[in-house]
């Protein structure tokens, strides 16, 4: 048996983890976020980034819609949200401003995965607080590769979280997810040059960060689908 155990493990543990009452709990402090928080977070991107109208975006492992609810702000947007958990999507779908996000249930960090959309689908994949739960962060950021657009672009928001900040029900995985409590923000861009991209930006999330509500310092990196490298999904 691998250390870390395997993906069917992995999942499950997720899934029992975010049952409804947990979900209920999760979305709890998404809906307390302010429009200070969402107009933060797109402030922090569009510094490095610019929206179009008309652009295709994913935002994978979405929640219950806390980065969807930025995103509608933005004119002309097709949102796409790549969820795994039932009870998160349905508290996702049942938000009025949210009415028309395509949701999608599943996970991304899985060869295998690569099936939920067909090569070339999005202009940009987004995701907010995820790549420390992926269980095989790679393999997400192949499927991503596989995902954008030719010179697609991923946006990847996340936090400098400690050891202790995992606890309750996540105590137990700490030590099998590789980014769970990355102190650095070298890792990340690392993994997403091995799958593929050009690293366009990595930097602190400054108007996030200066807000009350950001208790874990949040990162971001932006990053371009390289056309020289196609990563192998065998």
């Amino acid at each position: 048996m691998p250390y870390r155990g395997n993906y069917t493990e992995s999942r499950q543990r997720y899934l029992a983890t975010y049952d409804t009452a947990e979900a209920a709990k999760y979305d709890a402090w998404i809906t307390a976020l302010t429009k200070a928080d969402h107009d933060a977070c797109l402030n922090d991107i569009q510094r490095h980034f610019t929206f179009s109208p008309g652009m295709t975006i994913l935002d994978a492992g979405a929640g219950t819609g806390a980065l969807c609810l930025s995103l509608v702000a933005l004119p002309g947007m097709r949102i796409t949200a790549l969820e795994p958990c039932p009870p998160m999507q349905e508290r996702l779908a049942s938000k009025p401003e949210l009415s028309s996000v395509t949701t999608v249930e599943g996970f991304c960090d899985h060869p295998d995965d690569h099936s939920h959309f067909a090569p070339a689908t999005f202009d940009v994949v987004a995701s907010r607080q995820l790549s420390n739960c992926l269980f095989d962060p790679l393999a997400a950021f192949r499927n991503w590769h596989y995902w954008l657009r030719p010179s697609g672009v991923v946006i990847v928001m996340d936090g400098l979280f400690n050891r202790e900040d995992w606890s309750g029900r996540w105590k137990g995985v700490v030590d099998t997810l590789p980014l769970s409590a990355c102190r650095t923000m070298a890792t990340l861009p690392y993994m997403l040059e091995q799958a593929g991209f050009r690293i366009d930006h990595v930097g602190l999330m400054d108007a996030t960060n200066a807000l009350p509500s950001t208790r874990t310092k949040r990162y971001m990196v932006v990053a371009t689908k390289a056309m020289d490298v196609e990563p192998d999904h065998c």
